[in-house]
């Protein structure tokens, strides 16, 4: 949402928002200029022609039932966002249930080292900018395209991106068959599509009308059209060739940590192929991206001298690709504190869960950052930890980020690593550790 109204306030439009509480990004919004305060202000509403909302809105909100009472204009996210991408000449949409923000991200530093002119709607601060948008002019739009209430198929994109398909978000589909068929009905609405490999065969797109002439994959195997060979990595980070159909590009190195971001480096690798840009030089400009913010991001150290790694995972799968890669780079023991988000995930993923922390050390759980949902729609922190304890996790459950700070600081050795895990409010238990 913020993107999104800094994008609209660059064309010139007054812009004013609201939000529940107090929070860093509020408040740059408001040093931006944008009128961005906490709560409600229908005076501020009724100023508006037009009040977009986000899908965690309920009805109920006060702004959103004066704005409908005074027959203003509303607009969900993901309309907004449809009409905001048709401003530009082609649309790039990125999906998946992982590593939208981070790819997202990846494509629009290279769009922008590649003087292209575009606008870029990015899930997060991107590292460099300190921003989550770009705004160079209007011939690319490029966007994350959110799965969750379907939103993104709000977007008819030119070329649209489908980076995995892992189950997720079981309060808008009851079945990980009905979100396989969100997915399949994205890449059908998309001129062109850029699929990861397994996933082009989970989502079973040979079916589709024209899906060999529309439909790019990429991977490790010998069949993507777009794959990384020679892989070598040093301390977590991976330098790879990659071949593809007009030949190879070879020693691209990765300033991010994760084989997962081979994978994304792919994705981008490739919608830079089919807008026409040179291979070598968007091998190079990959290699200048450093990442997002709460994606793998280094805070600092504790006293004791162990690493604090604060990363946005927060299902199962993108759990389980963090531990791999603090794996490759850490000399001691992995302590994880994990804030679950959402109830309804929990309860769905229940198993899930009990796999993805089998090479922690030592696991600390936290109550469960409820997000738009009440415990009644799932399972809570605690029944996690009892559910992880009784495959003999040996899990820690504590109340708030006080009693995890301390437990970390009387247990972290020198050689260790902190990871500190969650799409809520956690971040901010990384610059404790590391602010003491």
């Amino acid at each position: 949402m913020s993107a999104l109204a800094y994008l609209t306030s660059e064309a010139g439009v007054w812009v004013s928002g609201s939000d529940r509480s107090a929070s860093p990004t509020l408040k740059k919004l408001a040093d931006y200029g944008i009128n961005a305060y906490v709560g409600s202000n229908n005076s501020a509403v009724a100023k508006s022609d037009l009040v977009v909302y986000s899908s965690a809105i309920a009805d109920e909100d006060p702004e959103l039932k004066f704005a409908r009472r005074n027959k203003i204009r509303c607009m969900e996210r993901k309309a907004f966002l449809a009409l905001l991408a048709g401003e530009c000449r082609s649309v790039i949409a990125i999906a998946g249930s992982h590593g939208k923000t981070t790819t997202t991200a990846m494509l629009c530093k290279v769009a922008e080292l590649a003087s292209l002119e575009f606008m870029g709607h990015v899930g997060g601060i991107v590292n460099g900018e300190k921003s989550n948008y770009f705004d160079t002019g209007r011939d690319y739009f490029i966007t994350e395209a959110c799965e969750y209430q379907r939103s993104f198929l709000s977007l008819t994109p030119d070329i649209g991106v489908v980076l995995n398909s892992d189950y997720d978000h079981p309060d808008t589909y009851p079945t990980p068959q009905s979100m396989n068929d969100a997915f399949v009905q994205f890449v059908d609405q998309s001129k062109v599509a850029v699929v990861e490999e397994n996933c082009f065969r989970q989502l079973r797109l040979s079916a589709l009308d024209n899906a060999r002439d529309k439909i790019y994959t990429f991977g490790f195997g010998e069949d993507a059209d777009f794959r990384a060979v020679n892989l070598t990595q040093k301390d977590g980070k991976f330098v790879f060739d990659i071949v593809y159909e007009s030949g190879i590009v070879h020693n691209v190195a990765l300033n991010l940590y994760g084989k997962h971001n081979v994978l994304n480096a792919l994705a981008v690798f490739a919608v830079c192929y089919l807008i026409w840009l040179d291979g070598r030089e968007v091998a190079k400009y990959i290699g200048l991206f450093d990442g997002v913010d709460r994606r793998f991001s280094e805070r600092g150290k504790l006293k004791c001298g162990a690493r604090v790694i604060v990363d946005y995972a927060h299902h199962p799968s993108e759990i389980a690709a963090t531990v791999d890669t603090v794996r490759l780079m850490s000399k001691g023991k992995i302590i994880a504190v994990f804030e679950p988000h959402t109830y309804s995930r929990t309860k769905a993923l229940l198993e899930e869960f009990g796999k993805c922390f089998f090479w922690v050390d030592e696991l600390i759980v936290l109550p469960t950052y409820s997000a738009r949902e009440d415990c009644a729609m799932g399972l809570d922190g605690s029944a996690l930890a009892s559910y992880l304890n009784s495959l003999g996790e040996g899990v820690i459950y504590l109340e708030n980020y006080e009693q995890a700070r301390e437990y970390i600081n009387a247990t972290a050795k020198e050689r260790d690593t902190v990871i500190v895990l969650g799409a809520g409010s956690i971040d901010s238990l990384g610059d404790l550790l590391v602010r003491q």
